[in-house]
């Protein structure tokens, strides 16, 4: 039998519940996304999908929520950041994201409710991806044209 890797096996053991903040199960999320696009196991890759499932489950519903008191001291800084996060995918990236959920919705495979977030996902995926080809690459100064 393999051994588990000690990171990926802390992560499968790992307790979280409807009690955890939910800065804590986005940091799980992360670490289990993380650790399922780095594995080749089919059974640890299950069994990762089915701890970030579990995440996912109980953020959801809490998402529109107000932030707790007691987290607002750790999401408050003094300077403003000098980035957000972004999701910026290369365009090659961003077009197999695009293949691949047309090709899962063309196997007729998903439940109706999958479906939809599909469908929708994939419109957000392709228009964001349509303004991404589009957009202005270069900047016209005068004479002079500046690559963006």
């Amino acid at each position: 039998m393999a051994t588990i890797p000690t990171l990926t096996h802390a992560l499968f053991t790992t307790p979280f519940s409807h009690c955890t903040d939910f800065t804590e199960l986005a940091d799980n999320c992360e670490r289990f996304a993380e650790a399922l696009a780095e594995c080749d196991d089919p059974q640890q890759k299950m069994a990762l999908c089915g701890r970030l499932s579990a995440c996912l489950t109980l953020l959801q519903p809490t998402l529109l929520d107000p932030v707790p008191e007691h987290l607002k001291a750790s999401l408050t800084v003094e300077n403003v950041p000098g980035c957000f996060p972004l999701f910026e995918p290369e365009a090659d990236q961003l077009c197999g994201y695009c293949q691949t959920l047309t090709q899962l919705l063309m196997s007729g495979t998903l439940a109706p409710k999958s479906e939809s977030v599909v469908r929708d996902l994939l419109y957000r995926l392709v228009d964001f991806f349509a303004d991404t080809m589009k957009a202005p690459r270069w900047l016209k100064q005068g004479d002079t044209i500046i690559e963006l």
